[in-house]
């Protein structure tokens, strides 16, 4: 079975690093611990750079790097956690661009910009409910 690729995207400058990572490590923990989908690799941004730990050159090295994963995923999970983020934006104009779907959560219910709105296939409130609608939609 193909692995299917899930980009999580969402804020990390403006956030500690528990923060940012927090609620992608929940994301990764449903899909193999409640879903038991062994086949979906999540890529959080984080297990490569960080804020934490710099290991880059420059910020053109994480751009790219970033992309590079964003363009070969074959779903986007975007938090809304940090609206003012620029990295989440072009990492979801990315994957708008190449056709790949972008789900979002909005948990604090933040004012969306409209472009962040328009990008997204579907907004959830809830994490668990979100990732029940990717295991139903996209992963069966």
């Amino acid at each position: 079975m193909k692995d299917f690729n899930i980009y999580l995207a969402g804020g990390m400058q403006n956030l500690s690093f528990d923060v940012s990572n927090i609620w992608r490590n929940n994301v990764i923990k449903s899909f193999k611990n409640v879903y038991s989908y062994s086949n979906v690799k999540c890529i959080n941004p984080n297990d490569y750079y960080n804020f934490k730990e710099v290991t880059y050159d420059s910020q053109h090295e994480v751009m790219d790097f970033d992309l590079y994963k964003v363009r070969h995923s074959d779903l986007v999970i975007v938090n809304f956690n940090d609206v003012k983020s620029i990295g989440t934006a072009m990492e979801l104009a990315v994957a708008h661009e190449n056709g790949i779907p972008i789900i979002g959560l909005n948990e604090e219910h933040n004012e969306l910009h409209p472009w962040e709105s328009c990008v997204c296939n579907k907004i959830f409130h809830n994490m668990q409910k979100m990732i029940r609608y990717i295991a139903d939609y996209y992963l069966n």
